[in-house]
């Protein structure tokens, strides 16, 4: 094959990397002006890209809708292979660079809101004072857009066998309130009345934690929830300052044992999380510093809320237990 015949095979046989990037940020934000927004450019700019892609493919990789896009059949396939690609660009990276064995640059974290703002931020200055030099990037778990992350704390083990994923621990929840709340609506002397106060509920947008949701769809039925939202920082602030009742995890009553109560009526949740590497980040320096200081801050042994059998909150702190009264 001559030069000329060469240049012609590659023009016609490698992709636009952007135009793929573009079909990622449509996928992960579900609209046109989502992707536009997170990528830093025009939406008719990602319109244009995205009907140059779906021609060079000759198959329609999402349904324009009113009020978004939804994949077609060959868009779901189109997310795998890209997301396939990512991960090997990235294990690529990572394995060239994995001779890098000094604890400085970028580290990408992704973590679920409710564990970033009560667990993580609290021993985040410690982190930074030993590790000046690591620039660590906390993000929500569901941040869709962009490359993976290098670490991630998840609560779906991962099916892919080439990302090393260690198990945490578990979280066990239990319905709190406020001592406010308490002294203004009185104790409840049985489940059936505690079901019937008010109810605050997390929307959860992590599919592992709506899994044990749906466990629990027998006593859901009986709740009329007076607040929803899918964010775990405003869902606990609403239960200290007195908003309602909710699920939540129990670590909370190590932090806030003067301010809250546990209402220890026999319902009861658990959910394991584990942590997830992306490929080949494990021989990174700074990668490995940040799991190793992940992996201390949430040890059970000295964490007990932590373990995978339940602790009660009892037995670690000094918080006002409210047990039936019949």
């Amino acid at each position: 094959m001559d030069s000329q015949e060469t240049a012609i095979s590659l023009r016609r046989n490698v992709f636009d990397w952007d135009d793929l990037q573009i079909f990622h940020a449509v996928a992960t934000t579900g609209s046109m002006s989502g992707a536009a927004a997170a990528l830093g450019c025009q939406q008719p700019t990602v319109s244009k890209r995205m009907r140059q892609l779906e021609s060079r493919l000759g198959a329609q990789l999402i349904d324009r809708r009113a009020d978004g896009i939804v994949l077609t059949q060959a868009g779901e396939a189109a997310l795998d292979y890209v997301r396939t690609m990512q991960r090997s660009a990235q294990q690529l990276e990572s394995r060239i660079s994995g001779t890098d064995t000094a604890s400085t640059g970028d580290v990408t974290l992704h973590a679920s809101d409710g564990l970033s703002t009560y667990w993580l931020a609290r021993h985040m200055p410690r982190f930074m004072r030993v590790n000046p030099g690591i620039n660590l990037h906390l993000l929500r778990a569901d941040a869709g857009v962009g490359p993976a992350p290098d670490l991630s704390i998840t609560f779906t083990p991962d099916k892919d066998m080439d990302a090393p994923t260690a198990a945490l621990g578990t979280m066990h929840y239990m319905p709190f309130a406020s001592r406010e709340f308490i002294n203004t609506y009185g104790v409840p002397k049985s489940t059936h009345d505690l079901l019937n106060l008010r109810f605050l509920k997390l929307e959860q947008y992590d599919r592992g934690l709506a899994l044990w949701e749906n466990r629990n769809e027998v006593v859901d039925a009986y709740i009329n929830y007076a607040f929803r939202t899918d964010v775990s920082s405003i869902l606990l602030e609403t239960i200290r300052h007195g908003g309602g009742i909710a699920m939540a995890p129990t670590y909370l009553a190590a932090l806030y044992p003067d301010e809250l109560v546990v209402l220890d009526y026999d319902v009861k949740q658990d959910v394991r999380f584990w942590l997830k590497y992306l490929p080949g980040s494990q021989r990174v320096g700074r990668t490995k510093c940040v799991g190793d200081w992940i992996a201390e801050i949430f040890d059970p042994t000295g964490n007990p809320w932590f373990r995978e059998e339940f602790c009660h909150p009892g037995e670690f702190c000094e918080i006002e237990v409210i047990k039936p009264q019949l």
